[in-house]
């Protein structure tokens, strides 16, 4: 696990400022002069502080790990993840220009890790609580995970290269971990982290934890998460990892990157579809997240077998 060295600080805005300014690849791409830039912090997940630096010419995106979680400071994290997600990202986007962003600059010492700025699109998940969406984003997530799962796997590339591969992402185990627990262990069965506002989901709960059939499938879904290195996935594709407008949508978000089953990039997303409606107020707009899940599953079906006739 990567801990704090002596070169490592935590950035503010007027840091960023700093940053951008001393890396001449990223202020060309701003323009203008550093104090002409609008830095903003938009941190909005739970684990890193996300800048936005914006001029004349341009923007970035400027995400630094701390060696904690952000909202949580007594919850200890590694700061590597910066790495994996950068290593992801050169992984996937020559295969996925157009769906996800550009890893434009790493820094091992201060892990902080630049891309594109995408301050003009909206967090699906937002953009899915304030009313309906283009259902083709979820065309277009169904393309992503086709062709970025395909192209990391034995389907498309010698096993050497796979093997390679895979050696760097298991060492992505803290996050890994994340998953394991938060995912396909926790929600089963009593955890501090499990909690709910309304006593009507009481019964609900104990039901689910009740339920042998239920925990021996979550049991075997988690063993085959950790025994299935299929391809390289995203790990954390829900509706808050990507960013969209009404013509383009971007992935982003990539430090939870392993290798494991395909499947299950698509069952988080489509799992977060159907979440999102059940949250909607009355079931409104169910045929928006059925159409969703529809064009998301004939795209990833369609993508993925297309480029594996093309293989062969």
């Amino acid at each position: 696990m990567a801990t704090p060295n002596q070169a490592y600080r935590t950035l503010d805005a007027a840091g960023v400022r700093a940053y951008v300014a001393n890396q001449a690849h990223l202020a060309k791409r701003l323009g203008g002069t550093p104090a002409t830039w609008q830095v903003r912090e938009v941190s909005d997940g739970n684990l890193n502080m996300v800048f936005l630096a914006e001029g004349p010419a341009g923007g970035v995106c400027l995400k630094q790990a701390l060696p904690h979680v952000r909202v949580d400071p007594s919850w200890k994290m590694p700061l590597d993840r910066t790495f994996f997600e950068a290593a992801y990202l050169r992984e996937v986007f020559p295969h996925v220009p157009n769906l996800t962003t550009e890893c434009l600059h790493f820094d091992p010492e201060q892990f902080i890790l630049v891309v594109e700025s995408l301050s003009d699109h909206k967090v699906l998940r937002t953009a899915l609580m304030q009313g309906p969406v283009n259902p083709d984003i979820a065309t277009r997530i169904g393309q992503f995970v086709a062709r970025s799962t395909f192209a990391t796997s034995l389907l498309a590339e010698p096993f050497e290269n796979v093997m390679n591969r895979r050696i760097c992402f298991a060492r992505n185990q803290t996050l890994t971990r994340i998953t394991v627990d938060l995912i396909l262990t926790d929600p089963y069965i009593p955890h501090p982290r499990n909690h709910w506002a309304e006593p009507e989901l009481t019964p609900v709960v104990n039901a689910l934890r009740a339920n042998a059939a239920l925990r021996a499938r979550v049991d075997a879904l988690r063993l085959h998460f950790l025994s299935k290195p299929q391809a390289l996935l995203h790990g954390d594709l829900h509706t808050g990892s990507i960013m969209t407008t009404e013509d383009d949508t971007r992935v982003i978000d990539g430090e939870f990157a392993t290798y494991g089953p395909i499947g299950f990039d698509a069952g988080l997303f489509i799992a977060n579809v159907i979440l999102s409606l059940f949250s909607s107020p009355s079931g409104q707009n169910s045929s928006l997240h059925i159409n969703m899940i529809n064009n998301f599953w004939q795209e990833f079906e369609k993508t993925f077998l297309t480029l594996w006739e093309a293989q062969n």
